[in-house]
């Protein structure tokens, strides 16, 4: 009997073994399946993380979309394709991701079908999250998907709502909670808070219901709520903010923020300074220096000036200052050029070897573009010294006023948003007021509008009735201004109501460029002519700009830039315009912050603009298909190619002139106007008789528009000074350095467009627009007299010369 218990027990304990073979397979099977399941995870990232970062966003959300990795996609892959949305412009797309993520942890399926339109502000309905379902990755990548697109108050409660919920979070996890220490340590992080910084320096303060945004103002919310949740700053969230600061023209406050960076990684003047600092601290001084300049504090400009070129001159002997470029990397960049022409690094394979991997042209080209950058700062900082050298009180003469009428502010952002692609039409129910109300906002608070009116207490003391005692308090000022008093400081400062107009919205370019200075008032009464007026579409900093506006004082320009940081360095260039030692603010130039497509819809008459320039333009985003695909996001999309032709002079007199370095690029937008010109044949290609000086090289749409290379020119209306070292532009001393791969270095892709009817304009050789060339149809006849002026037939004596040696040589020829 007790031999039997001891089989049953043997048996019971023969199938415990079998049963525990069993659970050992299946763990086994289980493992397998997991690291299988784990390799097939990291391929789909490495295929989102290829497509994303060659930008093809259609096929990087087909794939993450396919049913085939349903059991695969998970919140990594998701964050991956919300920066793919966020790099392409396609905002709505990238809600729609971070909503469905949020989602799932919150609400069933069948609910979310039912919701059609996601929330504007979604993520408020949700006062506890998990960063293992919606990581902080997936965030910061929405969040600059706002900053780029300009959308700032979205992004302020974004920011905003991360830090409060890091906040909680970091409340529990002292508590002991181990799934919310993990969370703490994977919460909102500096990348987050630069992302917004960066987009508070491309857009400007704007008032969005009773709350301001953008700017300054978010940027100072978010600099406080970082201390709240431990954010540690590094030298970029100081050099964003500094820059923010200074650009507002806060520049006191400024340089508060720069010793605490000096204090925080131990910079001290006179000791050895990690390399990687330096380029920070000088931009921090040289924007400090220019706030200064233009508020007149001349001792205090001049010295940050000189402390950022003692900083560069200590970088420069120790080996890591600017370089100037080998004439064998010159050599070596025109032989790859011979080979590829254009092309962004999303466009092409050029920047990676065989395998997929990263070969050292990238990192050639970053040690280029931060030796230039450091020249163009060392050439501002030397340029206010020198200016710094005259007599204070010219300096910050009716900056004010200038800046109340020169300085118009409807939009930024960091790039041209998909929106921006889509056919609209302005409405014929404009708020103009609000409009108004908004620019001056803009001017207050982030162009230093309020700064300099505090300098000026009569002025402040008619506008805000203040007593003598509280008109020089920064704390009396209000920060929400209320249409009257907008209206009070245009007429209180810039004497004139508003450049724009109450009825349409349309800017009035003639009170624009009225004189303001004492010494032109008088000049001023007497009739003036008709000034015309060219616009350059994605300025820049405004270098191109304001050297065409001091050529040639005849005419009036106007810079239309997205960026607000761009645009208050073009206002700056344009006050503290020095030539032949003498300082004069440039009365021919207007600089504009705006959509370059709405801009010239909503703000510029029909039929007022002779020339509309475009100057090295930013290829798309993504590659497509001209003919079948959607348009992605860029600047000279089709609907700004329409604006441009509404706003051009009719009858062959306006002209849309686009200077590319890009061939590729160069071919896609004669396409894009070729597709404009099958429902608007208002444009037509200049032919070769107009532009003498170019090589056609290519012909699109029945030969109606063509490409030309060459060098931009008089006969396209670029007015060249006879010597000019240094280039142009930005991008002309960029090239110099031999920067930029994407670029050819010395040629030029020139798209030359003019309005059809009537007899077209070629201007002179020599830049003088006093001689002209009637060319009909191609057909002109010398002599002929356009706007009361002959054109000069008598041809320089190097022309000449040229011309005989060429009939001698035929000549030559034929007797042979």
């Amino acid at each position: 009997m007790d031999h039997t218990k001891h089989k049953k027990k043997r048996r019971k304990r023969s199938h415990k073994s079998t049963d525990g073979g069993g659970n050992q397979h299946q763990q086994q099977v289980s493992k397998v399946d997991k690291q299988k399941r784990h390799e097939e995870k990291l391929v789909l990232s490495q295929q989102l993380r290829q497509l994303s970062s060659q930008k093809r966003l259609k096929e990087c959300i087909e794939l993450y979309k396919s049913p085939t990795n349903d059991e695969l996609r998970d919140a990594h892959h998701g964050s991956i394709v919300v920066d793919c949305c966020a790099r392409c412009g396609d905002v709505q797309q990238a809600e729609k991701i971070v909503y469905d993520m949020l989602s799932t942890t919150s609400q069933s399926k069948s609910s979310q079908k039912d919701i059609k339109v996601i929330p504007a502000y979604f993520w408020q309905e949700y006062k506890q999250f998990s960063y293992k379902t919606v990581p902080i990755q997936a965030w910061t990548a929405l969040l600059k998907g706002y900053v780029h697109s300009g959308m700032m108050d979205k992004a302020d409660s974004l920011f905003t709502y991360l830090c409060d919920t890091h906040r909680a979070i970091l409340l529990a996890s002292n508590n002991g909670s181990k799934k919310r220490k993990r969370d703490a340590e994977n919460g909102v992080n500096v990348r987050t808070l630069n992302t917004l910084l960066r987009g508070c320096l491309w857009t400007a303060t704007s008032l969005d219901k009773d709350k301001l945004v953008g700017g300054v103002m978010t940027a100072s919310r978010a600099w406080s709520l970082c201390k709240d949740v431990n954010i540690e700053f590094d030298t970029s969230s100081y050099e964003y903010y500094i820059s923010i600061l200074s650009q507002s023209l806060q520049c006191k406050a400024a340089e508060e923020c720069l010793q605490k960076m000096r204090v925080q990684f131990g910079i001290e003047r006179g000791k050895h300074i990690d390399p990687t600092m330096i380029e920070s601290l000088v931009v921090c001084l040289v924007v400090i220096a220019r706030g200064y300049v233009l508020l007149g504090n001349i001792s205090d400009g001049k010295r940050c000036a000189q402390e950022a070129l003692e900083y560069m001159d200590t970088s420069t002997s120790n080996g890591t200052g600017p370089t100037q470029p080998s004439s064998d990397t010159f050599s070596a960049k025109k032989q790859q050029h011979q080979q590829t022409t254009g092309g962004k690094k999303a466009w092409s394979h050029s920047n990676r070897d065989a395998d997929g991997g990263t070969t050292g042209r990238r990192e050639e080209s970053n040690k280029l573009f931060r030796s230039h950058r450091l020249s163009e700062l060392r050439s501002e900082a030397s340029s206010l010294i020198e200016l710094c050298s005259q007599e204070s009180d010219t300096i910050n003469s009716n900056i004010a006023k200038l800046m109340l009428t020169r300085l118009l502010y409807f939009s930024g952002g960091g790039t041209t948003g998909k929106d921006a692609t889509k056919a609209t039409t302005k409405t014929s129910s404009v708020d103009a007021e609000e409009v108004i109300k908004q620019w001056i906002h803009s001017l207050w608070h982030s162009f230093g509008l309020k700064e300099i009116a505090s300098k000026n207490g009569d002025a402040l003391q008619c506008i805000f009735h203040l007593s003598s005692k509280k008109k020089k308090k920064h704390k009396q000022l209000p920060s929400v201004l209320s249409t009257e008093l907008c209206t009070s400081l245009q007429t209180q400062i810039s004497g004139t109501n508003s450049v724009i107009s109450r009825d349409s919205g349309y800017i009035n370019f003639s009170k624009v460029f009225t004189p303001v200075n004492e010494e032109s008032e008088a000049s001023s009464k007497a009739p003036q002519p008709n000034k015309k007026l060219h616009i350059e579409l994605g300025s820049g900093s405004g270098d191109w700009a304001c050297l065409q506006a001091k050529l040639n004082p005849s005419d009036n320009y106007v810079t239309v830039e997205l960026r607000s940081d761009r645009v208050a360095q073009t206002f700056a260039k344009c006050m503290l315009n020095q030539q032949q030692s003498k300082h004069s603010p440039l009365a021919n130039l207007c600089c504009v912050g705006s959509e370059c497509g709405s801009f010239l819809r909503e703000r510029v008459k029909k039929d007022t603009v002779q020339t509309i320039f475009v100057n090295h333009p930013e290829p798309p985003t993504q590659t497509y298909n001209s003919v079948t695909d959607e348009e992605p996001a860029h600047m000279l999309n089709s609907q700004t190619i329409i604006s441009a032709t509404r706003c051009l002079q009719s009858n062959g007199k306006g002209r849309l002139i686009i200077v590319t370095d890009n061939l590729i690029y160069a071919r896609l937008i004669c396409q894009t106007v070729v597709r404009v010109l099958e429902n608007n044949n208002e444009l037509v290609g200049l032919q070769g008789s107009e532009v003498r000086d170019l090589r056609r090289i290519e012909s699109f749409g029945r030969s109606s528009v063509h490409l030309y290379e060459g060098q931009p020119s008089a006969s396209i209306g670029h007015f060249t000074p006879n010597r000019f070292d240094r280039g142009t532009s930005y991008f002309d001393r960029l090239w110099r350095t031999g920067a930029g791969k994407h670029a050819d270095m010395r040629k030029r892709f020139i798209i030359a467009l003019r309005t059809s009817g009537g007899e077209s304009i070629s201007y002179g050789s020599k830049g003088d627009r006093s001689s002209f060339r009637s060319t009909s149809g191609g057909k002109g006849k010398a002599g002929s007299i356009i706007e009361g002026k002959k054109s000069n037939k008598k041809k320089s004596a190097e022309k000449q010369k040229r011309r005989n040696e060429r009939r001698l040589a035929r000549r030559e020829q034929k007797q042979k």
